[in-house]
């Protein structure tokens, strides 16, 4: 019997693993895209535990907005009424963020966003500050701005490769699509995370992925 596999990436796995003589006793180990590697992922007080640490990059998209559109042609990024901005839910969404921040002690250095309003008002509302960066700003989705969608997702590949300051973490603040462009995935709900471990060697890898309020149920507090 001939076996087709376009249409059947598992199909193709357990044909790869029985050709290759492995046992299914245990289910086969690999993240799916967007998934933290089993062998590095974090979560409940292990996640805490790290981060209180330091040398975490977390990658944001920015807080609720409300049901996203896209803009038109008239967007000035130094008027915020040229934008689609956070709601009250957002706003709020964004303040939470950075309380759990405190609770959890988790140290923070560098903060960097894009230039729209939404994202770095994110960071005012979570953090009290930041430092715009152009390479986080969002790149329309047109066929003409490839290049540009190609230069900020190698602008972001070396800002998830770089270790952070001793006992720090760097938060990033962006757009969905910004972090799709080099990975692949969409973090689907505003204001969601994804947290990497820069390796040193100029790669990473990812370790957890949280939705605004699932800070609030992480453990602890202290070290």
């Amino acid at each position: 019997m001939k076996a087709t596999f376009r249409n059947s990436p598992a199909l193709l796995a357990v044909w790869i693993a029985w050709w290759l003589g492995v046992s299914f006793a245990a289910p086969l180990a690999f993240a799916a895209k967007g998934e933290p590697d089993p062998a590095v992922a974090l979560s409940g007080a292990e996640l805490v535990q790290a981060l209180q640490g330091g040398g975490f990059v977390i990658y944001f998209r920015h807080a609720d907005t409300g049901t996203p559109s896209a803009e038109g042609s008239g967007v000035d990024l130094e008027r915020c009424e040229t934008q689609r901005n956070l709601n009250d839910h957002g706003r709020n969404e964004a303040r939470s963020i950075g309380a759990e921040f405190n609770r959890l002690r988790i140290p923070v250095g560098e903060i960097l966003t894009s230039e729209y309003c939404r994202c770095w008002q994110t960071a005012e509302l979570a953090f009290g500050r930041y430092r715009r960066l152009g390479i986080l700003t969002g790149v329309g989705r047109n066929p003409e701005a490839a290049d540009k969608r190609a230069q900020a997702a190698a602008g972001l590949r070396g800002l998830l490769a770089m270790r952070p300051p001793a006992g720090t973490n760097t938060v990033l603040i962006s757009h969905g699509y910004n972090l799709f462009d080099l990975e692949q995935f969409l973090l689907g709900t505003q204001g969601e995370a994804a947290v990497y471990s820069p390796d040193g060697r100029g790669g990473y890898a990812l370790v957890a992925r949280l939705i605004p309020e699932q800070w609030a149920g992480l453990p602890g507090g202290s070290r």
